[in-house]
C-alpha cells in the first residue's frame, strides 16, 4: 500500500519548481539532438546530448515522483512495463543471447536514454505558465522543424551547387546511394518529419478555431506551419517515400474532418479559401507522386498474387529467383509484392510465436530461415512497423507501448495547448507511419520511444501544474 502525504507535503510534492534555466537547457538539448539524431556522421555528438539531457531529466522526474502512483501514470508503467519486459525476454526466453545483448547495449541503451530524457523534458513543459510556454514554444518547435531546414539546405547545395561554383563536402549534401557513409534512408526521414507535418496541421487546426477572427500575428503563425507542412511534402516528393505522401493526406484529410467539426467558429471564406487551397497543391503532390511510381496501377493485382505464398514463393529470395507476372500478364511490382506476401508471413510467424524473438532488427528475417532455411539471408523486415515490433518483443512487449501510446493520445485532452495538439497530432503520426513503413531499426525505434515519453511527461499532471502556476500568480 501507498502511503499517503501529509498535506504540506502533497502540496510541495504537487507543485514541483523546475528552473527556467534548466528548461532552458532541457530545450536546447532537444533541440540540437532532434536535428543531428537522423546524422551518422554525428553520432558521438548525439551520445553527448542524450546521456546530458537524461541526467539534467532526473531532476523535474524526482520533482514530480507525487504523481507517479495515480491513474495518469498508467502509460509511464506501460513503457516502463515494455523495458523490463525486454530484459525479461533477454534472460529467460531469448533465440539468440548474443544478438540480443548486443542490440540492449545499442538499440535499447539509446532508447532508454531518449526515454528518460524526453519524460523529463515533456514534465519540466507541462509545469510552464502561459507566459513561459510562449516563449519556450517556439525552441521546441524550431528543434522540431530542423531535420526538414537541413534537408532543404542540402537540397539547394545538390541541385544548385554547381550553378553557384560551390564545392560542398559530401556530408553537406543528398546522399542516395545507400552504401555512403552520409546516406540517410527514407524510413528515418518519414520518422522524423511526418510527426511535425502532423504538429503544423494540429497548431493550425487550433490557431483557426480559438478565435472567430484571425489577427496579423495569428495569421503570421499559419503562414509558418504551412510552410512546413509543404517543405514537408517536398522533402517527401523528392525522397520518392509513398508512406510519407500518403500518410501526409491522410493527415491533412483529418485536419480537415476536425476543422469542420468546428465550421461554426471559422468564416466561410476562411473554410472556402483554406480548403481550396489545401486540397488543389495536395492533390496535385498525389498526382504528381502517382505518375512517378507506376506501382500504384498494379497494387491490387500484385497483392492477390503476393498473397499465394506456396505457389509464388518468390518472396522468400529477395529479387533472387526473379518475381511472378500478375493478372495482367506483367512482371509484379518488387514492391507490391515483397511487401504484401512478407506482411502476410509476418501475421502467420506472430500468432505461431506470440512471445516473440527478442530483437528490434532482424526478427523476421531470422524467424523465416528457422521456418524456411532456402530463404535468402537478404531478406530483413516485413515492412510493417507494428508487426516487426511484434515479432522482436511479442504480444506482451506490444501491448505494453501501444498501450501507452493510445492512453497518452487519449489524456491529451485534460492538458493545455500547445502541448496539447503535439501530443495528438504527434502520436496519430506515429500510430500511422508504423503500419507500412520499415522502421523497426535503432534511429526510428528510438524516435517512437522518445515521443511516446515525451508524451508520457507532458500528460502525467494534467492541469494541476498548469492550476498551481496560475494560483500562485493570483495571489502575486
Amino acid at each position: 500500500m501507498i502511503p499517503r502525504l501529509n498535506s504540506s507535503a502533497n502540496t510541495l510534492a504537487k507543485n514541483p519548481k523546475i528552473p527556467n534555466a534548466l528548461v532552458w537547457m532541457q530545450c536546447v538539448i532537444f533541440a540540437m539532438l532532434y536535428a543531428v539524431w537522423m546524422l551518422y556522421e554525428l553520432l558521438y555528438l548525439r551520445r553527448i546530448l542524450l546521456i546530458t539531457g537524461a541526467l539534467l531529466a532526473l531532476y523535474p522526474i524526482y520533482q514530480c515522483r507525487a504523481y507517479f502512483f495515480q491513474k495518469r501514470a498508467i502509460p509511464l508503467w506501460l513503457m516502463l512495463g515494455f523495458f523490463f519486459w525486454a530484459l525479461f525476454h533477454l534472460l529467460f526466453l531469448t533465440h539468440d543471447y548474443p544478438a540480443q545483448l548486443m542490440e540492449l547495449r545499442r538499440i535499447w541503451k539509446y532508447a532508454g536514454l531518449g526515454a528518460i530524457l524526453a519524460f523529463g523534458l515533456g514534465l519540466s513543459l507541462a509545469g510552464l505558465g502561459s507566459q513561459q510556454r510562449t516563449f519556450f514554444w517556439p525552441v521546441i518547435y524550431m528543434g522540431m522543424s530542423l531535420p526538414v531546414l537541413i534537408y532543404l539546405l542540402k537540397y539547394c547545395f545538390t541541385t544548385y551547387a554547381s550553378y553557384w561554383d560551390l564545392h560542398p563536402l559530401a556530408y553537406m549534401q543528398i546522399n542516395f546511394n545507400d552504401q555512403s557513409a552520409y546516406y540517410i534512408p527514407k524510413t528515418d526521414y518519414i520518422a522524423f518529419c511526418l510527426p511535425v507535418l502532423a504538429i503544423s496541421l494540429g497548431q493550425i487546426h487550433r490557431s483557426l478555431t480559438k478565435k472567430l477572427r484571425i489577427h496579423f500575428k495569428q495569421s503570421s503563425e499559419i503562414l509558418l506551419y504551412l510552410i512546413l507542412v509543404f517543405s514537408t511534402l517536398f522533402l517527401f516528393y523528392v525522397q520518392n517515400t509513398k508512406n510519407g505522401i500518403i500518410y501526409a493526406t491522410l493527415l491533412i484529410a483529418l485536419f480537415f474532418a476536425l476543422l469542420l467539426r468546428n465550421a461554426s467558429l471559422l468564416k466561410f471564406w476562411h473554410k472556402t479559401f483554406l480548403f481550396i487551397l489545401a486540397v488543389f497543391i495536395s492533390l496535385n503532390f498525389l498526382y504528381l507522386h502517382i505518375q512517378k511510381n507506376d506501382s500504384w496501377r498494379t497494387l491490387i493485382a500484385d497483392t492477390k498474387v503476393a498473397f499465394q505464398l506456396e505457389q509464388y514463393p518468390h518472396w522468400k529470395y529477395a529479387g533472387e529467383h526473379g518475381y511472378p507476372n500478375n493478372e495482367y500478364g506483367e512482371v509484379v511490382s518488387i514492391t507490391n509484392y515483397d511487401r504484401a506476401a512478407w506482411f502476410k508471413v509476418g501475421l502467420q510467424l506472430a500468432a505461431n510465436n506470440p512471445m516473440g524473438y527478442g530483437l528490434v532488427e532482424d526478427s523476421f528475417k531470422r524467424m523465416v530461415k528457422s521456418r524456411w532455411p532456402e530463404a535468402s539471408p537478404k531478406l530483413s523486415h516485413s515492412h510493417s512497423g507494428w508487426l516487426d515490433l511484434i515479432l522482436g518483443v511479442g504480444v506482451p512487449g506490444f501491448f505494453c507501448i501501444f498501450g501507452a501510446l493510445l492512453l497518452s493520445i487519449r489524456q491529451a485532452d485534460g492538458i493545455v495547448e500547445p502541448w496539447r495538439s503535439t501530443v495528438f497530432w504527434a502520436l496519430i503520426a506515429n500510430l500511422m507511419l508504423w503500419i507500412t513503413t520499415e522502421v523497426a531499426a535503432t534511429t526510428s525505434f528510438s524516435c517512437l520511444i522518445f515521443w511516446i515519453s515525451l508524451s508520457c511527461g507532458l500528460t502525467l499532471m494534467g492541469g494541476d501544474q498548469v492550476k498551481a502556476n496560475q494560483g500562485l500568480n493570483n495571489e502575486k
